[in-house]
């Protein structure tokens, strides 16, 4: 654990607010956006005015989430506010929303990032946490909050999709436990699970066709990679998100020890990185300004899709070779 301030003082701090602004990171994940979204309708029912604070809109695999409260008004950041972000530990993580999130009172960070930085005034990370929304379900205790079927199914969608379904090695018995208490609050699991991962369109389906030919393994076939062109989306009337799952899909490939998907942004190309039976990619995520976890990390390169694919490709094939 990386901390400077404990989840009762955090809470202290967020009880004294009036206005709280919450801040994922760019590209939200499932533990993102569930950790957000609960930690803002609690503090809603404490009584007090809170956003969470995006700069694009919610990723269409996860729209079926309760956004209310999200927005993408930066005004709503103005007067007195304590600043929170949320599973990520650097202000390059949430870059239009930086200047925003310092002008916060008091700022706090909570994350479960090994690459973490120390953001905040306050800052809480335990990286042995399988996700930022069981720090959140513990600081919600803390303050004395229950939890009604809302906050819960929120956690429930930030724990699920950061432990790949209970699938993953950061899984604990801890895990299971706060889950069981998420259940207990009535949530829908079956819904849940159903929008997660059995709401696969066509056009999605024949996007992850068309990555599948962009596929090449390498080191002995412990490595796999594969891209998402522009020139591909439009040609499948497809959107980016339409390739989400496909880093999962090169590496469930029997085999496949590390998988990275590419795919051109308007800010660059963002590799996302997952690794099997042992962790490395945040250690090549970090070289270029990325970060996340031992076996699912992430970064943007500033460069051509060709080159991104190069260079990603070399460093895993090094990290393959050293880890033999």
């Amino acid at each position: 654990m990386d901390s400077n301030a404990s989840l009762k003082e955090i809470g202290r701090t967020l009880e004294k607010a009036s206005r709280i602004i919450i801040f994922p990171h760019v590209n939200p994940d499932g533990d993102a956006l569930g950790s957000a979204a609960a930690l803002c309708f609690a503090m809603r029912k404490a009584g007090k005015e809170a956003w969470v604070l995006m700069e694009e809109p919610v990723p269409e695999y996860l729209s079926f989430m309760d956004t209310e409260y999200f927005t993408e008004d930066l005004s709503r950041a103005r007067g007195r506010y304590v600043s929170v972000c949320v599973d990520c530990g650097e202000e390059k993580r949430f870059p239009k929303r930086a200047e925003s999130f310092r002008r916060g009172e008091t700022t706090i960070c909570i994350d479960h990032h090994s690459t973490s930085g120390k953001c905040g005034d306050l800052y809480y990370i335990d990286e042995d946490e399988a996700a930022t929304a069981q720090i959140i379900y513990e600081l919600l205790k803390e303050m004395g909050i229950p939890l009604d079927r809302r906050e819960a199914e929120a956690l429930y969608v930030g724990i699920c999709t950061d432990t790949g379904s209970f699938k993953y090695s950061n899984t604990t018995a801890r895990t299971h436990r706060i889950a069981a208490e998420l259940f207990e609050r009535n949530i829908d699991h079956n819904s849940i699970s159903v929008a997660l991962y059995q709401s696969v369109d066509e056009k999605r389906l024949r996007l992850r066709g068309r990555i599948l030919e962009t596929m090449e393994l390498f080191s002995e076939g412990r490595g796999a990679v594969a891209c998402l062109t522009d020139e591909a989306l439009k040609e499948l009337s497809a959107s980016p998100d339409d390739g989400e799952g496909a880093v999962e899909m090169l590496r469930d490939i029997k085999g496949v020890e590390l998988a990275a998907f590419l795919k051109e942004k308007e800010e660059g190309v963002r590799v996302s990185m997952r690794a099997k039976s042992r962790g490395g990619v945040s250690e090549i995520a970090s070289k270029f300004g990325g970060g996340g976890h031992a076996k699912a990390a992430g970064c943007t390169l500033q460069m051509h899709m060709e080159e991104a694919r190069a260079v990603i490709i070399k460093e895993m094939e090094d990290y393959l070779e050293k880890s033999r």
